[in-house]
């Protein structure tokens, strides 16, 4: 996993990364839709009249835009020994992908581990244990597999249904920067957000479920159950799959 640096006046805001991997690449002439758009966002320096070459660079918490010659990123693209590098000086980078319309025709939709499913990042909590950031497929209301992200404290086990920071849609980098993001908020304030489940929670659902099944099963905690069939269990398959 790549080393994160932080801002000094926001622990919670990630500025950059020792490593990055080059997730998508693509190219934009003075005929493409979003050129104009492009040149707009771009400071007078770095633009380039006869079109962009561009690259899509992210690590586990966050993501740049490289915009550099067009010949740059062919004769990247032609490389296909697996060991070429991109030479970042010659053109310029800004934080965050571009979006909005156009875009997710130039960028669709990515997620770190391939297929969607897999360990993203991890901390240490300060009371000992993992607080995890990882992808799964939820199906969705036409049965198909949507990928999302979410993150997971090893000590309160929370639920994403039930927790709407947990979890969300994983459309790209900004979603698990943004996911990661509120796992590094969970424990620099545990003290107030990380607290275990209430027993008495369980026992008013296990009786519930006993009168409405007419049986009598004993009572289940949520740390077993999330180590059964919760979070807990998903990432250990992952664990075991990597």
């Amino acid at each position: 996993m790549a080393k994160h640096t932080v801002s000094e006046t926001n622990p919670l805001y990630v500025t950059g990364a020792d490593q990055y991997r080059i997730s998508l690449t693509g190219i934009i002439t003075p005929e493409s839709p979003q050129f104009e758009r492009l040149q707009e966002n771009l400071k007078p320096e770095h633009r380039r009249p006869d079109g962009y070459g561009m690259a899509f660079l992210e690590s586990e918490e966050h993501h740049i835009a490289y915009y550099g010659p067009i010949q740059q990123i062919q004769e990247y693209r032609a490389a296909t020994n697996g060991t070429a590098v991109l030479d970042l000086s010659q053109g310029a980078q800004y934080a965050f992908w571009p979006h909005g319309e156009g875009w997710d025709d130039i960028i669709p939709d990515t997620t770190w581990n391939k297929g969607g499913e897999g360990i993203v990042t991890e901390f240490d909590h300060p009371l000992g244990g993992k607080v995890v950031v990882f992808e799964y497929l939820k199906e969705g209301v036409d049965g198909e597999q949507v990928p999302m992200v979410g993150f997971h404290c090893e000590r309160c086990h929370p639920q994403p249904e039930l927790e709407h920071e947990a979890s969300m849609a994983n459309h790209g980098p900004q979603d698990r920067r943004w996911t990661a993001r509120n796992a590094r908020a969970h424990i620099r304030s545990h003290t107030t957000r990380c607290r275990p489940v209430d027993p008495r929670w369980a026992e008013v659902a296990q009786q519930c479920f006993n009168e409405q099944e007419g049986v009598n099963s004993p009572t289940v905690t949520w740390e077993s159950r999330c180590a059964v069939e919760g979070p807990c269990a998903q990432i250990r398959h992952l664990r075991a799959r990597a």
